[in-house]
């Protein structure tokens, strides 16, 4: 599904969300996706770029979430499958600056 760019104020599930992942970002991009299908999350650096993860349920407890490195380099991670109700917040870094955060809530 598209993302939807929000600015401040946030709706205070968002809020909480950004706050949690340490992001000060004035925008952030809203996505909903359906829930049950496994997601292999990447993150290394890529001139200047790198995506960081983290993953919480209904309740607000953050998930475990496996997170391979560099294709070639590591590992496969382990496919998480998100459940309804689960939120993944990705932020990160962007050629050098911090990167504007995507969160998917899962239905």
């Amino acid at each position: 599904m598209a993302s939807t760019l929000i600015s401040t104020p946030f709706p205070e599930n968002v809020r909480d969300l950004l706050q949690r992942v340490g992001t000060k970002k004035r925008k952030c991009f809203i996505r909903e996706e359906t829930a049950g299908t496994p997601i292999k999350l990447r993150s290394y650096w890529d001139g200047g770029s790198r995506d960081l993860y983290a993953a919480y349920d209904a309740s607000g407890k953050r998930l475990p979430i496996s997170v391979s490195g560099a294709p070639g380099f590591t590992a496969e991670p382990e496919a998480w499958t998100p459940r309804p109700g689960d939120v993944l917040v990705e932020t990160g870094t962007f050629c050098g600056k911090e990167a504007t955060p995507k969160i998917t809530f899962y239905r």
